[in-house]
């Protein structure tokens, strides 16, 4: 189909699929949800203090804006809930009273004005925030020196970074203590928080599975919408819309919407291409509920129907994922199941063409924190998304899935999405409207 042409049959659809969505763009039954109780992080900061046992950690929030504003980095709102740049927590373990100390940066009253008014310092901030003791950044340097007096150890517990990067800022002030105070030592703890979060709580479950359950309907938004002559953006359009609808307030990470030659492009980002006839479509995406991440892929035919070439590999992929999935247990390793579908593939004829790693932890992060080398434990949260992308055919195929590890096996999260090529045919066929 010529660009024109394209164009043309874009606009038509465009029209009767949007008045669909439209019509059925009701706003959210409930606001999406807040931070947990402040008591939640609490227990979470005195889990962390109990494994420290003394001394002190630092922590700086990395938060960063995008398009939806601040988003709060994982660890740092994972011990404190609080989404606000600049903040820095302290866990000071030994000490008889403030053993969790908070410190917020200085007021703007000019900044402010553009941005909204920040609560003052005062009993009603400590309540909110749980924290007993709450000062601005400025007081940081000499409340650390006093408390360091007590104790000669200071816990490195931020995420690593490369020896070319920046030296992060908690590194910087300890170089800055250990320089005027004799006798201080540095401990990697590095391992703990990846640790701590990699095993979900139920009440973070809950909220993943709202996710989920967005993400499965954008996929069925999307099932209802894939067709030649429609652009992938409005593909990613409509999947942002059920996003929203379910309550989530932004996706998880950037939406891959990639038909054709784009569906072999792994994190392909534009959407800026037509749907061609007889074209694979690649749907990776996830809802960001609460601040928890989903992330579920499936591979659609434009024309709903795959061709005999496409099948054959679509069940290649479906193959290799349902073996791992069903090894999926307490005690088993990532790079085990890595392994198994690289064996599968291979005896396919497709070894060459499965090019990334088998899954990853979800979470606060769609790439959430983990320890990979160590075994997998009842309440993690994996994917497993094993695909074959062939550029020479423009032939791009992923299966991606959630999988909870529970005491003696493992709970498929995303269950009620079709994944066989039959299932997917049908769901397709159900979805669309009639032309």
């Amino acid at each position: 189909m010529t660009r024109a042409r394209a164009g043309a049959a874009t606009v038509v659809l465009g029209v009767a699929l949007a008045a669909t969505l439209l019509a059925s763009a009701d706003p959210p039954a409930q606001p999406p949800p807040g931070p947990f109780p402040a008591e939640v992080y609490r227990e979470r900061r005195e889990r962390v203090m109990k494994e420290l046992g003394g001394g002190i950690a630092v922590l700086h929030a990395r938060g960063e804006e995008d398009r939806d504003g601040y988003r709060q980095d994982s660890d740092f709102h994972y011990l404190t809930g609080i989404d606000e740049a600049g903040a820095v927590l302290v866990l000071a373990p030994a000490e008889r009273l403030h053993r969790h100390r908070l410190y917020l940066a200085p007021r703007d009253p000019e900044a402010e004005r553009w941005t909204g008014e920040r609560e003052p310092l005062g009993h009603a901030l400590r309540e909110r925030t749980g924290f007993d003791r709450v000062r601005r950044s400025g007081s940081l340097g000499g409340e650390l020196a006093g408390l360091v007096q007590a104790g000669d150890t200071l816990h490195v517990v931020n995420r690593p970074s490369g020896p070319d990067s920046p030296l992060p800022p908690e590194q910087e002030l300890y170089a800055k203590l250990q320089a005027r105070i004799p006798g201080l030592t540095v401990k990697n703890q590095m391992r703990l928080l990846p640790a701590l979060r990699a095993v979900k709580e139920p009440r973070e479950l809950e909220r993943m599975r709202v996710a989920i359950d967005a993400t499965l309907a954008a996929h069925r938004a999307a099932a209802r919408t894939i067709r030649p002559g429609v652009e992938e953006n409005w593909i990613e359009s409509v999947i942002a819309t059920e996003f929203k609808k379910a309550g989530a307030v932004r996706p998880a990470f950037g939406s891959i919407v990639g038909a054709g030659d784009n569906s072999t492009i792994l994190h392909y980002p534009d959407h800026d291409e037509t749907i061609e006839p007889g074209a694979l479509v690649v749907v990776d995406i996830g809802a960001d509920y609460g601040r928890y991440a989903a992330d579920v892929t499936r591979t659609y035919p434009a024309d709903g129907t795959f061709t005999a070439r496409q099948r054959e590999v679509y069940d290649a992929v479906l193959r290799t994922q349902e073996a791992c999935i069903r090894m999926v247990r307490p005690g088993v390793y990532m790079e085990d199941l890595h392994a198994e579908a690289e064996r599968i593939l291979r005896a396919a004829g497709f070894g060459d063409y499965f090019i990334h790693g088998l899954g990853h932890y979800v979470g606060l992060d769609v790439h959430d924190a983990g320890l990979r080398r160590e075994p997998l434990a009842e309440g993690m949260v994996i994917t497993v998304e094993p695909g074959v992308y062939i550029p020479e055919e423009a032939l791009g195929v992923r299966i991606e899935d959630e999988v909870l590890v529970t005491a003696k096996g493992s709970e498929l999260l995303t269950a009620e999405l079709p994944r066989s090529a039959d299932e997917i045919e049908r769901m397709m066929a159900a979805e669309r409207p009639s032309e």
